[in-house]
C-alpha cells in the first residue's frame, strides 16, 4: 500500500497544478508541458470544475503560446513590471542568471507549482498587472533561453530590468527617467498585452 501511496500522491499533485493553471487560464499545451497530462484529460478538468460554474468566471485561451519578445519590453513600464516578474523567478530559483537556462520545467511539478506561486505574487505587488500567465509563461522560457532578453542591473540607481540583447545601442535603464524630479510620468502608461 505505501508504494501506491507515493504514486497518488504524485497524481494528486499534477491533478492540484493542471485546476490551479487552469484558474490562471493557461492553455493546453502549457498545462500539459508542465503536468505532463494529455489534452483530453485536461479539458475534462476544465469542463468537470469550471465550465458550467458561473462564479469562477475562468476562460479557456485557444492557440499557442505567445513566444514574442517585443511586448514584454515595448515600454519602460511594461519593462520594469516584466523586471518585478523576472526577480521573483529569480529568487523561486526558476531562472539562474549566472548559468542559464537552469533546471528542466517539463513534467516538474515542483517547479510548476513555484512558477504559479510567482506570478500570484507577481498579480499582488504590481498595480494594474498587464502580464497574462501565458506572457509571464514566454517571459520564463525566453530568459532561460537567454538568446533575446537578458537581465541587467542599472549602475546608477540599482534597479534590475530586462532588457533587448538584439538591439543596439544598449537601451537605457527605464527607471532613472521616472526617478528624476519633475520626470513626465506619462511614459509608464502601458495598455493590456493580448491574450
Amino acid at each position: 500500500m505505501r508504494t501506491t501511496d507515493d504514486r497518488y500522491r504524485g497524481e494528486k499533485a499534477r491533478f492540484e497544478l493542471a485546476l490551479r493553471m487552469i484558474r490562471h487560464e493557461a492553455r493546453t499545451g502549457t498545462i500539459r508541458y508542465v503536468t505532463s497530462l494529455s489534452d483530453d484529460r485536461i479539458r475534462k478538468l476544465y469542463t468537470s470544475y469550471f465550465k458550467f460554474d458561473a462564479n469562477k468566471n475562468v476562460k479557456r485561451r485557444r492557440g499557442k503560446t505567445p513566444t514574442q519578445i517585443t511586448p514584454l519590453i515595448r515600454t519602460p513600464a511594461r519593462t520594469l513590471e516584466s523586471g518585478v516578474l523576472v526577480n521573483l523567478l529569480v529568487a523561486s530559483a526558476l531562472v539562474d542568471v549566472a548559468a542559464p537556462p537552469g533546471p528542466a520545467l517539463s513534467g516538474n511539478i515542483e517547479l510548476g507549482i513555484r512558477f504559479c506561486r510567482c506570478f500570484e505574487v507577481y498579480q499582488t505587488v504590481v498595480p494594474k498587472p498587464t502580464l497574462t500567465f501565458e506572457w509571464a509563461w514566454n517571459l520564463l522560457m525566453t530568459v532561460r533561453r537567454g538568446d533575446e532578453i537578458g537581465i541587467e542591473r542599472c549602475g546608477s540607481c540599482g534597479t534590475v530590468y530586462l532588457r533587448d540583447l538584439l538591439t543596439l545601442p544598449k537601451a537605457a535603464c527605464p527607471a532613472c527617467p521616472t526617478l528624476r524630479p519633475g520626470a513626465a510620468t506619462a511614459t509608464l502608461r502601458s495598455g493590456p498585452l493580448p491574450a
